[in-house]
């Protein structure tokens, strides 16, 4: 089992990831459609992203640390964190739509789905850190 500082590190790596791609996408995105300049959306995607995300973050540390003080398998451990974040971020995505007044189905659509590949990722570029997390370190599959 590694250590909670290993598991802390190993959970904002992942989030501060997915809140960079989530931000650089959803700027890309929305200058496209002229939403807002470029320098607004960098400052208000990283901020809201930050913000809307932190309890995922916490979520995926809570569920490394059960699996790990498990010793559940690694594989297991991936899948649950990439389903929990995928259905966290769809929740979440929710809240920040009606807190923020938005409209538009297109446009939420596509930052809905923004929101998700920035996290799937954002966990499959970290797949053999979390993996190894697991219980059974000695059959990780090489990538």
């Amino acid at each position: 089992m590694r250590s909670f500082l290993h598991q802390l590190v190993l959970a904002l790596a992942i989030w501060v990831l997915a809140v960079i791609i989530n931000t650089a996408l959803g700027t890309i995105y929305l200058v496209a459609i002229k939403f807002l300049d470029a320098a607004s959306l960098v400052a208000f995607g990283t901020m809201y992203g930050a913000i809307f995300s932190f309890p995922i973050m916490i979520a995926i540390l809570i569920i490394i640390n059960r699996y790990a003080r498990d010793r559940k398998k690694g594989m297991r451990l991936f899948n649950t964190v990439l389903t929990t974040s995928v259905v966290l971020t769809v929740m979440v995505f929710f809240i920040f739509w009606k807190m923020m007044g938005l409209n538009g189905i297109i446009m939420g659509s596509v930052l809905q789905c923004i929101a998700i590949a920035s996290g799937v990722i954002s966990l499959i570029t970290f797949y053999n850190r979390l993996v190894k997390c697991g219980g059974d370190l000695k059959t990780v599959q090489k990538v």
